[in-house]
């Protein structure tokens, strides 16, 4: 077996990582260090990797989920952030969950993830698989926009307003939260559609099938909306362009804590009773 530790670049989480690093040699584990320093290629060591240990905050958990599904090598994430919603484990309790993994005793959860197109002048483009969410939003300082929505190439809505969201189950917890969207469970099989801020009241969020696809067809000016894929990746878009959002074939795997659940984690960030 062969760990890819992925890392926050920032002292503390590579300090951490170096612990488990150490932790792994002394389990006769195999194991390699990559500090997450922007733009990533697929390193060639986490394709032979059996798993990716995720040091950092829920963003390095995203940059990481990204490249290691495009392998099927399951994610495990320890906290070195600020949130924690998708790095679960703490430091201290870090060896422990790899002693439990290593053994074959851990469970794997499948994530959905979103796959991305722009259509642009005819012409079809791949934007990649995403764990969180699509954002098309405004670009502009206090201008409405104006998007057309289509699910399964039916018409929904035409929204005016600071943009849409589709996200993941796993992604109910970021922007779709804030933006008033419903918490699911993460590891459900469905896409949440939620208007930014409309300014028709009546356009709510929805929860549909996860084997719908869902497009926006953008009606403001160029330049005027843009496109965010999990908070990292983003673009300009013209009007008359399509952005698709469909569930992607590909899926994360996840290792998350046992001693855990979702609600205790909802009611420890969320500060719930």
């Amino acid at each position: 077996m062969k760990v890819f530790l992925f890392v926050k670049n920032s002292e503390k989480a590579i300090s951490t990582a170096r612990e488990l690093k150490g932790f792994l040699t002394s389990k006769c584990v195999a194991s390699e260090l990559f500090v997450n320093r922007g733009k990533v290629t697929s390193p060639k060591a986490l394709r032979k990797s059996s798993l990716m240990v995720v040091v950092g905050g829920d963003g390095t958990f995203l940059a990481g989920a990204r490249l290691a599904s495009r392998w099927g090598v399951p994610v495990v994430g320890v906290n070195e952030g600020r949130f924690g919603f998708l790095t679960e484990i703490e430091p201290s309790e870090a060896p422990r969950m790899l002693d439990t993994i290593l053994s074959g005793k851990a469970k794997l959860q499948n994530r959905i993830m979103l796959s991305t197109y722009l259509y642009r002048k005819g012409v079809k483009k791949f934007l990649g698989n995403y764990l969180n969410d699509i954002v098309v939003s405004k670009s502009a300082i206090a201008r409405i926009m104006e998007i057309e929505c289509f699910s399964n190439d039916k018409f929904m809505m035409r929204v005016f307003g600071d943009g849409v969201i589709v996200s993941t189950p796993t992604g109910s917890t970021a922007y779709a939260l804030s933006a008033g969207g419903p918490i699911v469970y993460p590891t459900s099989e469905s896409l949440l559609f939620i208007p930014i801020c409309p300014h028709t009241l009546s356009n709510r969020p929805m929860v549909i099938p996860a084997d719908f696809s869902v497009r926006f067809r953008i009606s403001s000016k160029d330049n005027a909306a843009y496109l965010t894929m999990d908070g990292q990746r983003g673009l300009f878009l013209k009007k008359g362009d399509v952005v698709e959002v469909r569930k992607s074939k590909t899926y994360c795997r996840v290792y998350t804590n046992p001693n855990l659940s979702f609600f205790e984690i909802l009611r420890k960030k969320l500060r719930w009773g």
